[in-house]
Order: structure tokens, then sequence, then C-alpha cells
């Protein structure tokens, strides 16, 4: 799942994180399995061949979440790996699994900040990969919050972990390139942008992509045109904490599925659960909350996410659809010990089984919001 085409930097097979404990991306020590899930089954592949994504929201690294770390790494060190354990399942399931980092990352060694300018454990990377997560997007607010040494950074520990990145960028020739992975013999195009940046403008414009609409359809073509199957455009965007997408996301989205070379958009920012729907026979998910965070804003939405488990079909006569659309609720308490868990996989997430249901109802209703259970959208748990 892991080899890449299409990429201009050289993803580093094995290099060991300063401050990780001595771990590689390919000798992260792993958890004892989660809880078996019970996913509906299949639908099989209608076509040809099929092949499955998986996608989810930010990744937030919050300060209570780097205690949760060090607690789990005793005290001497931080580890994420029991706080994303329960993703495993879902994760490395699919062919190709991407993630969306939301701020830099620091030195292994710190200082670590929070909000407004985040510099979080790149220990976190190691996690992320740990679970099969193959890329993450990086185009965010606070993408520049470090500035340029803070992208750099970033961008030399994803590479270090194993994990492929869009969305910023090192260089002209880095940012020229669109991310290409290669997915069970598919050849995915991952483009990521963002609304806005909250430092001000980057040293360099290619630094950090921002969202255009005629430029992402121009490198959706270009990268079809270079050898892609399937293009996912993914868009950080929205208001946070609100669940109707607003008026310009929904014509962000009708601009991009318009063009033929752009076969999925998908959302984050909101930190919360958004809608998913289906235009012109593609789909847009507007927002997928959050994987993990820990918001000192009292809204207990943001304790909500989505993973999203997309299946696309190469039919006879060459052509790549969008044949299962599935997602799992996810949830993560406020309190230690701060670990993703998905709702409806037979373990209790937010202190109770009622609690459960009434999350769940509540993330379906917002998942539903604009008609997407009757145009096939399901969830993968049955609920």
């Amino acid at each position: 799942m892991r080899p890449l085409a299409g990429v201009l930097f050289a993803v580093v097979a094995v290099v060991v994180l300063a401050g990780c404990g001595g771990a590689s991306a390919e000798s992260l020590p792993r958890d004892p399995a989660p809880p078996t899930s019970s996913p509906q089954p299949d639908v099989g592949c209608p076509g040809v061949r099929c092949v499955t994504v998986a996608l989810t929201g930010d990744v937030l690294v919050h300060p209570p979440l780097v205690q949760q770390a060090r607690t789990d790494a005793g005290g001497t060190t931080v580890d994420f790996g029991p706080m994303l354990a329960a993703q495993r399942d879902f994760v490395a399931a699919a062919d190709l699994a991407v993630c969306h980092l939301e701020t830099p990352v620091a030195p292994a060694e710190g200082p670590f900040e929070g909000y407004p300018l985040f510099s979080v454990p790149p220990q976190v990377l190691g996690g992320l990969a740990g679970v099969g997560y193959d890329a993450c997007t990086t185009a965010s607010n606070h993408t520049l919050d470090q500035g340029t040494a803070g992208i750099e950074r970033t961008l030399d520990a994803l590479d270090a972990a194993g994990l492929a990145h869009s969305g910023s960028y090192r260089s002209t020739e880095e940012a020229a390139v669109p991310l290409v992975l290669d997915a069970s013999g598919a050849r995915v195009a991952v483009l990521s942008a963002t609304y806005g940046l909250n430092t001000g403008p980057p040293d360099a414009a290619w630094q950090v992509d921002v969202i255009d609409t005629a430029e992402l359809r121009a490198d959706a073509r270009s990268a079809k045109e270079s050898g892609a199957d399937l293009v996912l455009v993914a868009l950080h965007d929205g208001v946070e904490y609100e669940t109707e997408p607003t008026a310009t996301q929904r014509q962000r989205a009708r601009e991009l599925l318009a063009d033929p070379a752009v076969d999925l958009v998908y959302g984050h920012h909101a930190h919360v659960v958004q809608p998913l729907e289906r235009i012109n026979g593609k789909w847009v998910a507007y927002g997928l909350g959050n994987t993990i965070a820990a918001h000192e804003t009292p809204v207990p939405r943001t304790r909500e996410g989505l993973l999203l488990r997309v299946t696309f079909t190469l039919d006879g006569a060459g052509r790549w659809s969008t044949t299962d659309l599935a997602w799992v609720a996810s949830f993560q308490p406020l309190d230690p010990p701060h670990r993703w868990c998905a709702l409806g996989a037979g373990e209790v997430c937010s202190g109770s089984a009622a609690d459960d249901a009434a999350v769940l109802a509540r993330t379906a209703d917002a998942v539903n919001l604009l008609g997407a259970d009757a145009d096939g959208a399901r969830s993968l748990l049955g609920s």
C-alpha cells in the first residue's frame, strides 16, 4: 500500500525520529488489537477492479493530547499509538488511507505549543503511520504557524515517517508536481488547499495551496494527463462548529465536481461533522470533523468525527466511478484517557450505550442532512 508514484520527493523508508524511543516508521511497536468491529458485508466489486480509499478529518494535537501521549509512553517521551489504535481495523484495510495534519510539527524534543500558534510532537506521525495511513494533506489555516521553518520541518518529518503529503511544499519544483499514490494498481492523485492562513501570506506563494477552483481543476486535469486514474480534492474550508456547509463550500464543490477530472471532494476545518452530498453522480463530504482534538471551546460535537471509506470501480470500458460510500462515526472523550473510538463497533465510547446511541444519531443526521442516505451513502457498521 505504501509505494508512491509521481511524487517529487523521495520517501525515506527507514529513518529514526529522534525522541521516538528509537523506533522507525517501519518498526513502531504495535498495540493490542482493538475490539473486533462488525462492518456490514461489502457490496462486492461490480466492475473489473475496485479500489477503497479511507479519509479522515483534522488531526489537531491540543496540549491535553500531548499529555495523554506522554502518559501512554510512561512519562519519558510521547506515544500516540494507543490514542489512534482503534482506527487500525478501518484504515489498514483500505487500499489507500489519507489523514489531514492541520498543524506544523516541532522538533522531537519540543517545545510543544497549542493554539494559536501550534507546534506539535512529530511522534504523532509515527502513530498515524502505525495504524496504516499512507499520506496526509497539509494545507490549513495553521500551516504557517511556525513559518517556513515549520513547513520544512513538518514535511521532513512526514518523509521520515513514510507518509506522503500534499498541500504545502519546500520548493517550486515540489509544488509543481501533484501527489500521485499507488493504491493496489490504481494511481490516485490527492490535491489539498486551504481557505486562508491565520498568519498572513507565506514567504513565497507556492509554499501553501490556497483554494482557487480554477487552479485546482487545472491541477486535476494535469494529474489525469500524467496518468492518474482518480483525483481527490481536499478542502480546508467552512465555518468552525457549523454543521451546515456554507454557500461558498457548496459552490466550490459544484465547480470542482463539474470537471470530469475531479472524482471526489472532501473537507475539514469546521471540527464538526458536515453532510455528504451526491452531485451529478459524484460525491462531496463537506466536513469530516475531527480525528483527534481536545478543544477548549465547549462544543460537544468537536469530539465527533467521520471516517469515510470510498470504493471506486473500474468498468469494462475503462471508466472509474464511485460505487460505494460508507462511513464510520467516531467519538473521543473529553476527559482522559483520550482515545479515538468507533461508535457502533462494540465498545462504549461516550460513557454509556444510551449516550453512544444519541451521538451516533446526531452524526447520522448531520451526514444525511442533504439526502446522502437516499443517494446510497451508508454506515459501514450498519447503525
